[in-house]
């Protein structure tokens, strides 16, 4: 397989947005000609933005994180966005993750759209506004640390690529088990890990071509693989096979958490990933009467604050406002979601009680969050 990009057109990209979205496309620049202005925060804080924002559909928070980031970070927003189109945007517009990649690569392309200001801008409210899927991070997850595939680890883990490869090919296995295959096949390794020795990426980009799945997503697919070397791309071809392959999946609109603005900056920003989302959490854990039930009646005491934290994180930074609904779409986000809280302490019939309890006070959580941040900004 080649990995030579096709020609880039400007007028398709312009074209997928508007029948996609319904609207007019913007290139980033605003009205007054000038563009979206710079956030006032660090840039862990500006990726965990950017990356919630996206999923939320927040179009234009979306493209000032964007340009705030490529400001501090440069031209590492490119490999991150290429990560988000995966992990976020998925199976759910699989258009989108080929533009994307395409446009992440080349900075030809980018300057079509006006340079790497203007084309950040626009990627990020791009990616607002398509169909979400998040079934490959919770795939991924599942594949690593869910106790229920310690058999599928076990089996591909003791047999040759070629069984692998077979074993992901198998209609007759679960998705979950194709999936954990498909990612010893690869022979990625998560960042900083070593757990599987040596992969056939290229043989695993041939067994996705025999399942169907589109050539331009599969080449997109092993071009992200290897610039980033995140396993979590590997899945998104086996999910846009297993949504695509019965009645064609629904779009499904959902409500998001309200968000709290603290100087412009949504409060949903501070997850698990930031120093001021981890002291908050942390307090709520401790001060909010519910949550601290829950956790004391389930959860070790030395666990309460990584169970709080991943709890928050798919209470108010995991929601997206419009997903791609497919059959075993629901089993895929639970089994991921147990991968998670399983291994932040919590036990399997905690989740939904512990859960309930942080979205049922998720105003508590943006108030010390609140307080925090003012606090840090010297203005509290």
């Amino acid at each position: 397989m080649s990995l030579v990009l096709p020609p880039f057109r400007e007028d398709l990209l312009h074209d997928l947005l508007s029948s996609i979205s319904g609207e007019p496309v913007s290139t980033g620049i605003e009205q007054d000609g000038s563009a979206p202005t710079l956030l006032p925060i660090d840039h862990w804080t500006v990726r965990s933005l950017l990356q919630k924002a996206i999923r939320r559909g927040d179009a234009e928070v979306a493209a000032r994180a964007a340009v705030t980031l490529l400001a501090l970070r440069g031209p590492a927003i490119w490999r991150r966005f290429m990560v988000i189109a995966f992990e976020d945007v998925g199976a759910g517009s699989a258009e989108a993750v080929i533009r994307s990649v395409e446009l992440c690569l080349d900075p030809g392309r980018r300057e079509q759209l006006g340079g790497d200001g203007p084309a950040a801008a626009w990627l990020a409210r791009f990616l607002a506004s398509v169909p979400k899927d998040r079934g490959a991070d919770f795939l991924i997850c599942a594949a690593k640390d869910h106790p229920d595939l310690e058999a599928a680890r076990q089996q591909a883990g003791s047999c040759s690529v070629r069984d692998r490869l077979a074993m992901m090919l198998d209609p007759d296995m679960p998705l979950a088990d194709r999936a954990t295959a498909a990612w010893f096949a690869s022979g990625l390794n998560q960042p900083g890990e070593c757990r599987l020795g040596r992969g056939d990426l290229r043989g695993l980009m041939d067994a996705f071509l025999q399942l169907g799945v589109p050539a331009d997503l599969v080449h997109a697919t092993q071009l992200t693989a290897r610039r980033t070397r995140e396993p979590i791309t590997l899945m998104v071809p086996l999910i846009w096979r297993a949504a695509f392959e019965g009645e064609y999946p629904d779009t499904i609109e959902e409500p998001v958490p309200t968000a709290m603005l603290v100087d412009e900056v949504p409060l949903y920003a501070f997850d698990k990933h930031t120093r001021i989302g981890k002291q908050a959490i942390g307090r709520l854990a401790r001060e909010n009467e519910a949550v601290r039930a829950c956790l004391e009646e389930h959860v070790p005491e030395y666990r309460h604050r990584d169970a709080a934290c991943m709890a928050a994180f798919y209470a108010d930074a995991a929601p997206v406002a419009r997903r791609l609904g497919w059959q075993g779409s629901a089993a895929t986000e639970r089994l991921g979601t147990e991968s998670d809280m399983l291994r932040a302490g919590v036990t399997v019939e905690a989740i939904d009680p512990l859960l309930a309890a942080v979205r049922a006070n998720l105003d508590h959580l943006n108030a010390i969050r609140a307080e925090i941040v003012r606090r840090t900004l010297g203005r509290g």
